[in-house]
């Protein structure tokens, strides 16, 4: 079972940011604009102050994703490809969104990506916020769905090309069904 550790704002996340760099550039071919290629690592602005969550199977990384709290810092070039401050009043203080979501690709197709999610879901329940959304390629708004995430149709992000925006009500009874839910297990609730 793969071990998680969560980075606060400020703390050394060079193995995420190494991590992103084999995963975008070297496996996809990306060409990430934040890409450093002499320190083969990808870090950019939201860093500052976002949390950023990796899962360790011994010293090899094998997943990481970030959660970027609108309370805490400008989201920048998400705040309108999300539309972030569509869900009104509630803006900034109870808003996440979740970026770089990255699995190794042995891992793909467990539960990893699950544990990763499930990861962003506790701390945004830890802060009380309501919404929370991601962007991800066509093929997998399946698994979105599954975590109870739903689509808020499609766009063109210039460095990924046509995304699908999602979004979710934590306050949502059905994410936290046992019995319903793929995610519920991994919440403690």
């Amino acid at each position: 079972m793969p071990q998680i550790r969560i980075f606060r704002p400020g703390e050394n996340a060079d193995d995420i940011f190494r991590f992103r760099y084999k995963i975008y550039e070297e496996e996809m071919r990306r060409n990430d604009s934040y890409a450093d290629h002499e320190r083969y690592t990808i870090s950019d602005p939201l860093d500052e102050f976002s949390y950023n969550i990796i899962a360790y199977e011994g010293a090899e990384t094998v997943g990481v994703v970030r959660v970027t709290f609108c309370a805490d810092g400008d989201p920048g070039f998400y705040r309108e490809f999300f539309d972030l401050d569509g869900v009104g009043a509630d803006y900034p203080e109870k808003v996440t969104f979740s970026t770089r979501l990255m699995v190794d690709p042995k891992k793909r197709r467990g539960m990893l990506p699950v544990m990763l999610s499930a990861e962003c879901f506790k701390l945004a329940i830890e802060r009380n916020t309501i919404w929370s959304f991601c962007d991800c390629n066509p093929p997998l708004v399946p698994f979105f769905e599954r975590l109870h995430f739903e689509s808020q149709g499609t766009k063109h992000h210039p460095t990924y090309g046509e995304v699908v925006i999602m979004r979710i009500n934590l306050e949502n009874p059905e994410i936290y069904n046992k019995k319903k839910s793929i995610i519920a297990r991994f919440l403690d609730c």
